[in-house]
C-alpha cells in the first residue's frame, strides 16, 4: 500500500484518516482500528512500520451478531506511542479528546 517516494507528512494524513473513519481512540489514547480487509490490514501495518509507531495485532472470528461474517484484524497502538506522535498526526477523533482532556 504505501509508497517509498510519500513524504511522512503524507502518511500521516492517511494514517489519522483511517483512524478517524474506522478507528476508535480511547480516552488515554490508546487507539485501535479494526478491518476485515487483509490488504488494508497490511497497509496500515505497512504506514505504522514506515512512521515508526509500534502496535500491537490481533485477528478474531466473525461473532454471529457482528455486521461481517468475515473474521477481522485489531491494530492497537498504545497512548505513549500516540503522544510520541500527536503533533503530526491531525486526527479529528484525537483532537477532540486533547480539547476534553486539556
Amino acid at each position: 500500500m504505501t509508497e517509498k517516494n510519500w513524504s511522512r507528512e503524507f502518511q500521516y494524513g492517511i494514517l489519522s484518516g483511517i483512524i478517524d473513519s474506522d478507528g476508535h481512540v480511547h480516552r488515554h489514547l490508546g487507539t485501535e482500528i479494526k478491518t476485515v480487509s487483509t490488504s488494508i490490514f497490511k497497509g496500515i501495518l505497512d504506514l505504522l512500520n514506515n512512521l515508526e509507531i509500534a502496535a500491537e495485532t490481533k485477528q478474531k472470528e466473525a461473532t454471529s451478531d457482528g455486521y461481517s461474517r468475515k473474521p477481522f484484524y485489531i491494530v492497537y497502538f498504545p497512548s505513549l506511542q500516540m503522544k510520541k506522535h500527536k503533533g503530526k498526526m491531525h486526527s479529528v477523533k484525537i483532537e477532540r479528546l486533547l480539547q476534553v482532556s486539556s
